[in-house]
């Protein structure tokens, strides 16, 4: 017995020798790494990758890293200043916002978990984004109350649009290999061969030139978007148990045999972003940002942001309210763009009455202000 605890004794000290050598930095992933300072709160890698996958997913859109980071930035800003107001979110608040949230979009939470789950994304991280925006609410009827009377959050601030349930769909790729055009032994032979090469990594467009009698062949075999409901069901089987790219063993059909390559399915849709509208500067690139906004003479707008010229809207897109870019005009002179404010269009909320749409643009305009008066008194480093 004694035998036996100076073996587990000797294992655990050998244990614990191998994990003092080994540097700490080894237990660290690159996701949780430190990516910004802001004042004294930190943003990891982890949190701008979630926020990316949120935002995407939430927008039907494809964020780069760098839009992402902004926005990141602003969301820190606006929970270290509702910590310093103690300002938070009950339980309550959240489940009232979360409930709303699932029963415009016609799922349950056991759906919502999976919808996230499949694409990468803690349900903290959404919770968390609900409760950011509760906590934003608050901040501005702590401030601005008295000017915007109480607004809901749903109609003082733009929502993201957010996923709704529809049937499913499917785009695809097929080689059909007729009968007519090899007789049924060679076809076979021939469908057997592509699935073993183009397992391998043949080129399926080549396969789809050489061998296909699909219709689709002048397309290079692409098929959809199609519903599910449109698709024959031996079809629906294959392509439900294959994925991404993956490609599938031949199927008979009449007059030959088929072989598919699932290329996506889709079984969300996004309602449109709102248009927006704004005020920006042009000035001298020589001018400093915090002054490009505060002389009424250099700012124009509002305006439709799709009726600014497009190379100075692909500019403003990327920018946050209070951001800045120095560009060359088409004279070669150095210019800096500077987005003072950006407001939901009036003409695209039909929904809402004139006295709200005007109690919207209030509220965004104080909420731009605001936050363009918190990122000049806070300390962001980029690590």
């Amino acid at each position: 017995m004694n035998i036996f605890i100076k073996y587990i004794e000797t294992k655990s000290c050998i244990a614990l020798i191998v994990l003092l050598l080994i540097p700490i930095s080894a237990f660290c992933k690159s996701d949780f790494r430190v990516a910004y300072q802001v004042d004294d709160q930190i943003i990891s890698n982890y949190d701008i990758n979630q926020a990316r996958k949120l935002r995407n997913l939430l927008n039907n859109s494809n964020l780069g890293r760098s839009e992402v980071e902004k926005i990141v930035i602003n969301e820190k800003i606006k929970e270290i200043y509702a910590n310093r107001l103690k300002i938070s979110a009950s339980d309550a608040e959240l489940n009232a916002q979360l409930n709303n949230f699932l029963k415009s979009n016609k799922m349950n939470i056991r759906e919502l978990k999976s919808l996230m789950s499949s694409k990468g994304i803690d349900i903290e991280t959404f919770y968390n984004f609900v409760k950011s925006n509760i906590r934003w609410q608050k901040v501005l009827d702590n401030r601005f109350g008295y000017k915007i009377n109480n607004l809901p959050m749903q109609d003082a601030m733009p929502v993201a649009p957010t996923p709704k349930r529809i049937e499913k769909e499917y785009e695809f790729s097929e080689i059909f290999i007729s009968y007519e055009q090899w007789d049924p032994k060679n076809a076979k032979l021939i469908a057997n061969r592509l699935e073993i090469e183009l397992k391998a990594g043949a080129d399926f467009g080549k396969a789809v030139e050489k061998f296909s009698s699909a219709a689709s062949k002048v397309n290079k075999g692409k098929v959809g978007p199609i519903k599910k409901s449109r698709l024959p069901k031996k079809f629906r089987d294959i392509l439900d148990g294959l994925n991404k790219n993956q490609i599938s063993r031949p199927l008979e059909i009449n007059g030959g045999l088929v072989l598919l390559r699932l290329n996506r399915t889709r079984s969300y849709k996004t309602m449109k972003t709102p248009k927006l509208s704004v005020t920006y500067s042009i000035a001298s690139a020589q001018l400093t940002q915090d002054n490009a906004c505060s002389e009424e003479k250099g700012i124009r707008g509002p305006i439709s942001l799709s009726k600014v010229d497009k190379n100075i809207r692909n500019i403003l897109a990327k920018l946050m309210p209070g951001e800045s870019y120095k560009f060359s005009d088409k004279s070669g002179l150095m210019r800096l763009i500077t987005l003072c404010e950006s407001f939901i269009n009036k003409n695209h909320n039909g929904g809402l009455n004139y006295e709200n749409i005007k109690k919207n643009e209030e509220a965004l305009r104080l909420s731009n202000a605001l936050m363009l008066e918190l990122r000049r008194n806070t300390t962001i480093v980029k690590k």
